[in-house]
């Protein structure tokens, strides 16, 4: 009896003291695929074994022992790639509103830590609210992992990065932090209000933290007679990146947004990485010389201080068809370090299209595949356990009926942690649509607050809307936009003093009008919009 007492207590203690460990699931080998795992030699024929979310052993067919308990998974005709590795989205965020913590009508210069867009010490993490559509998505273009990043404020705060494993969020995330993110914005109706404001606001703040981290250090070290420093939560949360060197992530919209970010980093000694950059082609040389390490965004809209966007649609279509998708390959020629991320484009569908154009565009179709696996995995520090099919690490895998950034190939399984997901075809179009809506459009939104006029900015392929909503407020992003016949359907982020909340708008088109309503949390709103006649 003693014995059966004492082997339930040892269960007990298993149960709840061992540490959880990410699900797991059946055993996998997967036989007679191609392997693809640069920088590794390519194996024609060969064979990867899954266990308990790990590739156990990964060789040539007739090498490796396939285990008794393995799923079989017959692969001949097929490649095994590594999971790509998205390395900066805001996709998965949920809509925070924040309250105003300045009097409406103050401009006075705010302390660090009374500024509600500035958040150095905000752990996205706590932000996350993933989709299982946006999931799927990803799972279908090869994506297994992302890094999501805040997306709002000067310090936007801490990113995180995890696998797509379809399961709870503690499951998915992989590491926490990873890096803060900076990003070159300015404050409606306080200070910075211009960017050499952001710019002073950044260096004083980097200054500051260092001092802070210095005074600390002193009085830790010998408390006597030295007068304790104040508690900072906003210089507490720059130490780990201004002292000890942790990543810091400038989000660059433009090419003088890298000069600063260059800039910075060499004054500071920062360990930064450069997001965004597409326009990095611009600033070549310089960029050169920093050895700056880039998250290149596969966006092709040139950016709002660019002469491409003020020269007429003409030059603007040009630039996004043809200048803007060779921003990759000209770093690749100038030998530069880069991962290739989605941020800036709104679903996973565009992620692919673009990954194909920047690849027509001169980026060799190999070194696209590095910059979505083993160099974002060395960038964000996990190549130690992702971004390539080696034995021990996780078993993050796609499985390909021809090549991955082949328009013609088509994905048909991806494992994630070990765990394996069957992708299904792309739910069918909608009925195709009457007629075009590209152009830009005049709306007006009503609702007992009132009236509300924007512009809208609108690109149509097939039944696929994409484009801009433009207000005095801000420029937001049209996502998930779908035209049947005459109904128009899309989703957008609206950022409006501090505050950010998602808009879903829904309308029938005529070919010169649309009426519908847009679903706001706090409720519904009518909406008209016009044809903006094309100017000759």
């Amino acid at each position: 009896m003693r014995i059966k007492k004492i082997y339930l207590l040892s269960l007990l203690v298993c149960f709840f003291l061992l540490p959880a460990t990410a699900s797991t699931g059946p055993t996998y080998a997967i036989v007679n695929c191609r392997i693809v795992s640069p920088p590794l030699p390519v194996i024609e024929k060969g064979v990867i074994i899954i266990r308990d979310g790990l590739i156990e052993a990964v060789g040539i067919q007739g090498k490796i022992d396939i285990p008794e308990d393995a799923q079989i998974i017959e692969a001949e005709g097929m490649t095994a790639y590594p999971g790509l590795i998205n390395a900066h989205t805001n996709l998965f965020l949920e809509a925070v509103q924040e309250p105003a913590q300045q009097a409406p009508g103050a401009t006075r210069p705010q302390a660090p830590a009374e500024r509600t867009p500035t958040r150095p010490d905000l752990q996205v993490l706590t932000q996350l609210k993933p989709r299982k559509s946006d999931i799927d998505n990803f799972h279908r273009i090869g994506v297994t992992t992302v890094l999501v990043a805040p997306q709002r404020g000067i310090f936007a705060g801490q990113s995180v990065l995890l696998n797509l494993n379809g399961e709870k969020i503690e499951d998915m995330v992989v590491k926490n932090p990873v890096a803060l993110h900076i990003q070159f914005v300015t404050e409606r109706g306080s200070y910075p209000n211009s960017l050499m404001g952001t710019m002073a606001y950044l260096r004083q703040s980097f200054l500051d933290a260092a001092h802070y981290a210095e005074h600390l250090a002193t009085w830790k070290k010998s408390p006597r007679f030295l007068v304790r420093p104040v508690y900072n939560p906003f210089l507490e949360a720059l130490i780990p990146f201004v002292v000890e060197r942790k990543p810091v992530i400038f989000t660059c919209n433009n090419q003088e947004d890298i000069k600063r970010a260059i800039r910075l980093t060499q004054e500071f000694k920062l360990q930064a990485i450069l997001s965004g950059a597409n326009e990095a082609w611009r600033v070549g040389e310089e960029l050169k010389a920093a050895k700056l390490p880039l998250l290149v965004a596969l966006n092709f809209r040139p950016p709002t201080t660019s002469i491409y966007a003020t020269r007429g649609e003409a030059i603007r279509r040009q630039a996004e068809q043809e200048i803007y998708p060779a921003n990759a390959a000209e770093l690749q020629k100038l030998g530069l370090t880069f991962a290739l991320t989605s941020l800036g484009l709104s679903d996973a569908s565009t992620f692919q299209k673009n990954i194909q154009q920047a690849i027509k565009a001169g980026l060799p179709a190999e070194t696209a595949l590095k910059a979505l696996t083993v160099i974002p995995a060395q960038l964000l520090g996990i190549d130690s356990f992702l971004g390539t099919i080696e034995a021990g690490k996780i078993a993050n895998i796609v499985l390909c009926k021809g090549e991955i950034f082949d328009p013609k190939g088509e994905i048909q399984k991806v494992w994630v942690d070990g765990r394996l997901f069957k992708i299904e075809k792309a739910p069918e179009a909608k009925a195709p649509a009457a007629f075009s809506v590209a152009g830009s459009w005049r709306v007006t939104i009503s609702s007992p607050m009132g009236e509300m006029e924007m512009t809208m900015e609108l690109e149509q392929e097939g039944s696929s809307v994409r484009g801009q909503l433009i207000s005095n407020y801000g420029r937001w992003e049209i996502r998930g936009g779908q035209l049947s016949i005459q109904e128009l359907t899309f989703t957008v982020s609206i950022e409006i003093m501090g505050r950010t909340f998602e808009a879903s708008f829904q309308g029938k088109v005529e070919k010169e009008t649309m009426e519908g309503t847009v679903q706001i949390p706090g409720g519904t709103a009518d909406f008209r919009a016009t044809r903006i006649p094309r100017s000759l």
